[in-house]
């Protein structure tokens, strides 16, 4: 490539000096320029065979085009100075010719001109006596001296004409006058002549100069490609004995390097390896901690279920030993019976909604509820409380009784439960308040300002920041109240606001109370979709579920107890079974209004004992209405007793009042069903006769 570049330039400076004998040739008509001409063009075509492409899409130079465009410029070069030296010829011969005529004169022959002349002699001066006359250095004197020659004594009072004279004179012009458009011919012919000589010469002058440039410039070039090959050839020579040297260097650096690269990738390898390891072993501990977390829930849930279990008997029956006539101190034990076995169930209902928390399970529900009314019910519970120790519970609600949203209401009513309860805990004496209103936000969206302020002893500055962290509790508020908990309540009420979309703070200054505000978006709703069932009374309950028959499916002698216990008392009967297989014999054997059964029973559990019930081929005993019994209260739990075709579930533990009404509510929904069920075969019945009647 380098070879082919070298070529091109000095193609390229021949082709500039074939160029300039070719216009010294078209000037001054010698052949020797032609000569040179012809001769650099030839070895410019030489030049360019030599050239290599290695390009193949560069077309090859085309020699016979080449050579027929240089023969072409070559005649039409003759031409043009055969044309030149002719036209030089013509200016000389037309000088030539213009000088002759200019030393040639030429007769012509002019017409007579004749004049008429009349010349008339006036007097105008009188006639006086002439003086006599000076002799010729007295005028001389009184000329110079500036005197009058001659004195006029007066003038005549007019003109007098003295004579008239007529001349006529006659003129012929004749003789010889020379050309004048002759002799400016020859000027311009001359100036044109010399300014075409003076133009060659120096066109001639700028060749020979630019051919001069030429040759000092390749020889100046030809002189430095010779001092910069020998520069090269030192350089080479020089950089060949670095080069040796470096390679030397480099031998003995590569080895060390080689070395050190070595080292450094078992250093990385090892590193990587350790990486690994770590990260397996983070997988590992991750999915341990995961196992962890799942089975420290199902602990939790399993240690719920157990513990709810003997917990119903216990608030069950103090329920019921509460309605009975006993002596003050009695009914004072009853009461701290109730009050204990309550705080254990709000302690076990933390502890599992915590681990719900933890392990991504915990769900809300979207139902519409009337909120004025949901925070009363709240108000009205804890206004109990309040009043024991003497505390005024007021509230400041801002919006409408029928005022109906969307949303989760019972962990609603625990956010505002907790929240309540804590005030009166740490409030000695003075007032709680809780102040509601709603904000409107996004389309079909409100936002649900709450606030619980009270006149309590305060929370500490450095304490308020870790007021909401799991099992934090302030020491100095436990020892003025003397009250103790798990540290998850607030925790919670920072899980359910936030998970919902919301935000908790509180604000707080020892000695003057605190203020814990929650902010909660919630759907608006349909006042229709909000229509609160009315409260049925007591005797309402009794005529409904009077003579009904229960079929019990429970494996705890306890819970059948209390179960009994309560059904008798509004005279419901009923029949036990301790797990499904007795179950299942007694509802094929006889005919029940309704079957309570608990989930978890040896031999058979309570959803295969549905399943069995439900493919009964009595179609009227397979549409018994089904309870559970459970304590089991996950959400994802209750959604596929449902989906197995529950009628409804009755949480352990339960009071009195809850379960009569599921059992007065299935009772209804069954009457409903039957005759529904009753009509649409009648009329079947009925279509069936008609039809035969007309067959």
């Amino acid at each position: 490539m380098r070879e082919s570049s070298d070529i091109i330039d000095s193609c390229l400076l021949n082709l500039y000096s074939a160029d300039n004998n070719s216009r010294l040739y078209a000037i001054t008509g010698d052949r020797k320029y032609a000569t040179l001409f012809s001769e650099q063009i030839s070895t410019v075509s030489k030049q360019l065979g030599r050239i290599k492409v290695g390009n193949t899409n560069v077309a090859v130079l085309d020699a016979d085009k080449l050579r027929g465009l240089i023969t072409e410029k070559k005649s039409k070069t003759h031409n043009y100075v055969r044309l030149r030296l002719l036209t030089d010829s013509l200016i000389g011969s037309t000088l030539k010719i213009d000088s002759i005529l200019t030393h040639q004169s030429t007769r012509q022959r002019t017409p007579v001109i004749k004049t008429v002349k009349t010349i008339v002699h006036i007097d105008t001066i009188k006639q006086v006596d002439t003086p006599k006359r000076k002799k010729f250095f007295g005028r001389l004197f009184a000329s110079i001296g500036g005197k009058s020659k001659e004195k006029i004594v007066g003038s005549t009072a007019g003109s007098v004409i003295v004579k008239r004279d007529t001349v006529t004179k006659t003129t012929i012009q004749s003789g010889a006058i020379y050309d004048s458009i002759a002799r400016k011919n020859r000027k311009n012919h001359t100036k044109l002549y010399t300014a075409n000589t003076k133009l060659r010469a120096d066109e001639h002058d700028i060749l020979l100069i630019n051919n001069n440039l030429i040759s000092d410039i390749i020889s100046e070039l030809r002189r430095y490609k010779t001092l910069e090959l020998a520069y090269a050839s030192e350089s080479k020579a020089e950089l060949a004995g670095k080069v040796t040297n470096v390679f030397k260097d480099y031998n003995a650096l590569s080895k060390l390097t080689l070395t050190a690269l070595v080292l450094l990738l078992i250093v990385v390898l090892y590193n990587i390896w350790k990486i690994l390891d770590n990260e397996i072993t983070i997988i590992d501990q991750s999915d341990k901690a995961r196992l962890y977390a799942n089975n420290k829930s199902n602990f939790m849930a399993s240690m719920s279920h157990e513990i709810r279990t003997p917990l119903n008997s216990v608030i069950g029956f103090s329920e019921q030993l509460g309605m009975g006539r006993f002596s003050d101190d009695q009914a004072q034990q009853i009461n701290a019976i109730r009050s204990s076995s309550q705080m254990l169930l709000e302690v076990v209902n933390e502890i599992l909604d915590f681990s719900k928390y933890e392990t991504g399970k915990m769900t809300f529900e979207q139902q519409p509820f009337m909120l004025y009314s949901a925070l009363n019910d709240v108000l009205n519970t804890v206004n109990i409380q309040a009043a024991k120790k003497g505390l005024l519970l007021k509230h400041d609600i801002k919006f409408d009784e029928d005022c109906c949203v969307s949303g989760d209401i019972l962990r609603l009513k625990q956010v505002i439960m907790n929240l309540l309860v804590n005030a009166i805990k740490f409030t000695p004496s003075g007032e709680v308040m809780l102040q509601a209103k709603l904000m409107a936000s996004a389309k079909g969206q409100v936002i649900l300002k709450v606030r619980v302020k009270d006149t309590g002893i305060g929370i500490k500055k450095q304490d308020l920041p870790g007021i909401f962290d799991e099992f934090s509790q302030v020491d100095e508020a436990q020892k003025i109240t003397r009250h103790k908990g798990t540290g998850l309540g607030l925790a919670i009420c920072k899980k359910i606001i936030e998970l919902q979309g919301g935000r908790i703070k509180a604000i707080s200054e020892m000695g003057k109370g605190s203020v814990f505000s929650f902010e909660l978006p919630l759907t608006m709703a349909s006042k229709d979709d909000c229509v609160a069932e009315k409260q049925i009374s007591s005797d309402e309950l009794a005529k409904v579920v009077a003579g009904a028959h229960v079929l019990l499916a429970e494996d705890n002698e306890l819970n059948v107890l209390l179960a009994k216990t309560i059904l008798k008392k509004w005279n419901i009967t009923c029949d036990v079974a301790y797990n499904g297989q007795q179950a299942i014999e007694l509802f094929e054997e006889r005919i029940y209004d309704v079957v309570l059964t608990d989930i978890q029973m040896p031999i058979m559990g309570g959803l295969e004992l549905l399943s069995l019930i439900r493919k009964s081929p009595n179609a009227l005993k397979a549409e018994v209405p089904v309870i559970a019994f459970t304590a089991n209260i996950l959400k994802e739990a209750r959604d596929a007793y449902y989906k197995a075709g529950m009628d409804d579930i009755i949480l352990k533990p339960f009071n009195e009042r809850s379960l009569i009404e599921k059992i007065s509510n299935t009772i209804k929904n069954k009457f409903n069903n039957t005759y529904k069920f009753l009509s649409q075969n009648m009329a079947n019945t009925e279509d069936e006769i008609e039809e035969k009647k007309v067959g």
